[in-house]
């Protein structure tokens, strides 16, 4: 590892001060006609004397050092009417369709209003697989250097996604794009997944960086991410990463021992639950040709009864459960209240924003952009979707009872989202806002649902 030296607030701090949690040397597996990249992962003690937003700075030797503004999450969700604890929701970014830069110069324009606490990346943060129909070299260096370019182009280029990225501490989740379509199935327009071997050099390569960019913990990619802001506490799930290919899981059986201890302390601990994911753990089964060619969904692996009924657990022992997640290209709030007696006094709210920028896709777009002509109509989002109204019953596999379900809020066209948490004695008030990415443009605000204990 290069030697680093860490500054807090003009205080230069020892090398061992410093505690390292994780060090990763990639050149091994780039190859040695590469130069070697390096990454390391550590923490350090924050005086609790300090303000909540503190400096940090890195040097290299023989490099210009590098300082960022960091900001260390609320202990607890605040109570009263003035202050809230800011959770800013994104996913599903795709470079080509914002060269010009609107989603950065719109969290300019939010960032005047908001100041997050927190960023939720919810999938979908690179789109590996694009351009499609375009093979690569099946060699791992090829494929790194692709990859890394994508990711840095994202995260660096102040013209891109990187004012989003950047306007808040971030904890992430993969979805199939950090990857590619549907992995880990094969795509029939990327040659490169025909074969066995291929996918495995491709998995191999974006699971690496997957790890170096947005794995936010000193542990191995697809690892579930925890914390809580009293009394929340957070569940972030990697389903994707790990997802095997005859359709038994998307979680490593570590991954399922972990989501049981978290809710079986959420119950005795009293938290209210957030869990977040890739994918919405309410959209229907995918059919046989969908699933292996399209778009699988999480309830087509075997894992998914247990997932669903350890999340039903968590609802009728512990208390109302907030599920986030992107992937759909459309916003929409859902609640869903358990039929049965026993559980009817507890709710499920689901909240979806996608996406940040619209992935091209051939074709459908070019027929929406004749049917918008024919239609004379000024539509900017015409080649977005509305989200699926959802109402009625809804049975879930794995859980006691079905649910009434009801769709409070829908939202068209590319945006970002922000739940305003705030405290009212042992319950949760929730605000969500809902900003289109049109500079200037006001937030639609939903109406608030409250969090309770049972």
């Amino acid at each position: 590892m290069p030697s680093l030296a860490w500054s807090l607030n003009g205080q230069r701090a020892s090398p061992e001060a410093l505690r390292p949690l994780q060090s990763v040397r990639s050149g091994p597996f780039l190859g040695s006609e590469t130069p070697r990249m390096f990454a390391g992962l550590y923490d350090f003690i924050v005086d609790a004397r300090l303000s909540q937003s503190f400096q940090v700075g890195v040097s290299v030797a023989g490099a210009p050092p590098v300082t960022a503004a960091l900001r260390q999450l609320p202990p607890s969700v605040p109570t009263g009417l003035t202050s809230a604890f800011q959770l800013l929701l994104a996913s599903c970014f795709h470079w080509e369709e914002d060269k010009t830069g609107m989603a950065g110069t719109s969290m300019e324009n939010i960032l005047r209003g908001f100041t997050p606490d927190l960023l939720l990346l919810t999938g979908d943060q690179v789109y590996l697989d694009l351009p499609a129909l375009k093979s690569m070299s099946e060699q791992r260096p090829v494929m790194a250097r692709k990859f890394e370019a994508d990711y840095v182009r994202n995260w660096f280029d102040k013209s891109a996604y990187y004012n989003v990225i950047h306007s808040a501490p971030y904890a992430c989740v993969p979805d199939d794009h950090d990857y590619w379509n549907n992995f880990p199935m094969p795509a029939a327009q990327l040659q490169n997944t025909w074969t066995a071997p291929g996918r495995e050099a491709w998995g191999d390569a974006a699971r690496m960086f997957y790890g170096h960019f947005q794995h936010v913990a000193p542990t191995p990619v697809g690892t579930p991410i925890q914390f809580d802001v009293e009394p929340l506490s957070f569940f972030l799930l990697d389903s994707r990463s790990w997802r095997d290919a005859d359709f038994k899981g998307t979680m490593t059986p570590e991954a399922r021992e972990t989501l049981s201890a978290w809710v079986s302390r959420c119950i005795q601990e009293k938290r209210l639950g957030v869990f977040v994911t890739g994918q919405s753990l309410l959209m229907p089964k995918a059919g046989n040709f969908s699933r292996h060619w399209g778009d699988s969904t999480m309830n087509n692996y075997g894992d998914f009864p247990f997932l669903a009924g350890e999340l039903d657990r968590l609802l009728r022992q512990g208390g109302d459960v907030l599920l986030i997640t992107g992937d759909m290209h459309w916003g929409r709030v859902l609640r869903l209240t358990p039929r049965d007696a026993l559980g009817a006094s507890a709710n499920m709210f689901e909240v979806i924003c996608s996406p940040t920028s619209l992935v091209t896709t051939p074709v459908a777009d070019q027929m929406s952009a004749v049917s918008r002509f024919f239609a004379q109509r000024k539509n900017r989002w015409y080649r977005h979707h509305d989200a699926t109204i959802m109402s009625g019953i809804l049975e879930v596999e794995g859980t006691k009872g079905p649910f009434s379900v009801s769709t409070l809020y829908r939202h068209r066209g590319n945006q970002v989202g922000l739940l305003s948490f705030r405290r009212h004695g042992d319950s949760i008030e929730v605000t969500p806002r809902f900003f289109p990415l049109v500079p200037g443009t006001p937030p639609n605000v939903v109406a608030p649902f409250v969090l309770r204990h049972r």
